[in-house]
């Protein structure tokens, strides 16, 4: 019997998905649980598992194609019936045997948040982190679903091309650890085989003759990140306050602990700032909060879920962390470390990249003096930090050499007036220039 498996929802009313790699090809005997593919949807590239046992008699889809959730993605040929009928299972019904495909949608939803590595040895003030979001306590207020998710998407064709190419599953495993297309592999045979894959990356790669303009799809979390900014722009009133800093004595502070914990954890110079972006909106209530204008309503959140902007290969995401407020300076170095390392590997969950409430975009890494950030969407304020710099600085009374860097805060100018805003990135910097406040709480 041919079973037609269709895409899941991968969780956060995604509603849908980019085939990034398929592991399988049509032929093929798969196992169940045996990863399918990689699929990358606005938030997450997640493996997919098989949610039967038996052949790939079809694909729907070819690697670089957008499917939408719902639509036909494998057929299966199931063991065990002569039939040759081909049956596309409702959502609601599916032979006792056979694990439903309903499983599948939660199993990868928290598969990135199960693929979770050690990050020690990373010093967190040299991470890329810029522009957060965490599950919220069911307890408290559910944040409204993002209008850019919901928005109806239509499905891109891949042009025809050739015949796909044969090869074993062991060896698109090996071309998928060396980085390699199996699809753009030469072969003699009728199958790609490990001494292709070996030929194809020892060969010079050809010089180019001309030059010209290359075009590149915009897909996943690109076009995320891309509606989601054009959407704040357009629809939020941003207004922006600047605030120059002397941090000297946070650096130096940072500089102090590091030594004393000789190689153990210690606070990184943006946990400090994370700390004082936390006192600072218990100040400015409405800087963690959220202006729903279709409600007509504003919700204040009794919690923090901080956001932290970072630089991917794929594009800019928000990774979030959970209950930052209740969280020491330590803790934060490590949860921000580990956030932005999962970040960059494309491991963090659809449900890590949605749900924050207050944002920081630590520009400085780039050797700037400060930006002017586009507030995420969803929230109310967002903090650009830049670089620091030795600057001539009235010190005690006298002129000093001290270290100097430039706040920035964003904010949305429908709940945040340019009083409350000044209180907000003042406090902020009252913490750094005296950065025992942010250790004491």
């Amino acid at each position: 019997m041919t079973i037609t498996f269709k895409l899941p929802d991968l969780g956060e009313g995604l509603t849908e998905s980019e085939i990034v790699t398929w592991q399988i090809a049509e032929g093929d005997r798969v196992e169940l649980n045996q990863t399918l593919a990689e699929v990358e949807t606005a938030k997450a590239v997640v493996e997919l598992p098989s949610p039967y046992e038996g052949i790939i008699s079809k694909l729907h889809a070819g690697a670089g194609e957008t499917v939408l959730v719902g639509a036909p993605l494998i057929d299966f040929d199931i063991d065990g019936d002569d039939s040759d009928s081909s049956t596309e299972l409702p959502d609601t019904a599916e032979p006792e045997a056979i694990p439903e495909p309903a499983d599948l949608a939660k199993r990868v939803a928290t598969q990135a948040q199960e693929e979770q590595d050690s990050h020690d040895e990373q010093e967190a003030e040299k991470v890329d982190v810029l522009v957060g979001s965490i599950t919220i306590d069911k307890n408290r207020p559910k944040r409204t679903p993002r209008a850019w998710d919901a928005e109806p998407f239509v499905r891109t064709e891949r042009p025809a091309s050739g015949p796909r190419v044969r090869s074993t599953p062991p060896v698109r495993a090996y071309a998928k650890q060396r980085g390699v297309d199996i699809n753009d592999v030469p072969s003699r045979a009728e199958a790609v085989t490990r001494a292709d894959i070996d030929a194809f990356l020892a060969a010079p790669a050809a010089e180019a003759t001309t030059r010209g303009s290359r075009t590149e799809r915009v897909a996943g979390i690109r076009k995320h990140t891309a509606a989601a900014m054009v959407k704040s722009v357009t629809e939020v009133p941003h207004a922006a306050v600047f605030l120059e800093v002397d941090v000297t004595d946070s650096l130096e502070l940072v500089r102090d602990l590091k030594s004393a914990a000789r190689g153990g954890a210690s606070p990184s110079f943006l946990s400090l700032v994370s700390r004082a972006v936390i006192r600072a909106s218990k100040l400015v209530p409405e800087t963690n909060a959220t202006f729903d204008a279709e409600a007509g309503e504003i919700r204040y959140h009794d919690f923090v879920n901080l956001g932290v902007a970072v630089a991917t290969p794929k594009g800019l995401v928000v990774a979030g962390i959970e209950d930052a407020d209740l969280m020491d300076a330590t803790e934060l170095t490590e949860a921000i470390a580990e956030k932005a390392s999962r970040a960059r590997e494309g491991k963090l969950s659809p449900a890590e990249l949605t749900s924050s409430t207050l944002t920081i975009s630590n520009v400085g890494v780039f050797g700037v003096d400060t930006g002017v950030p586009i507030i995420n969407p969803g929230e109310s304020a967002i903090l650009a930090l830049g670089t620091a710099r030795k600057k001539p600085w009235e010190y005690r009374g006298d002129i000093a050499l001290r270290d100097v860097l430039t706040l920035a805060v964003s904010f949305d100018h429908r709940l945040i007036d340019g009083a409350e805003a000044s209180t907000f990135i003042k406090a902020i910097g009252d913490v750094l220039e005296r950065p025992g406040l942010a250790l004491a709480g």
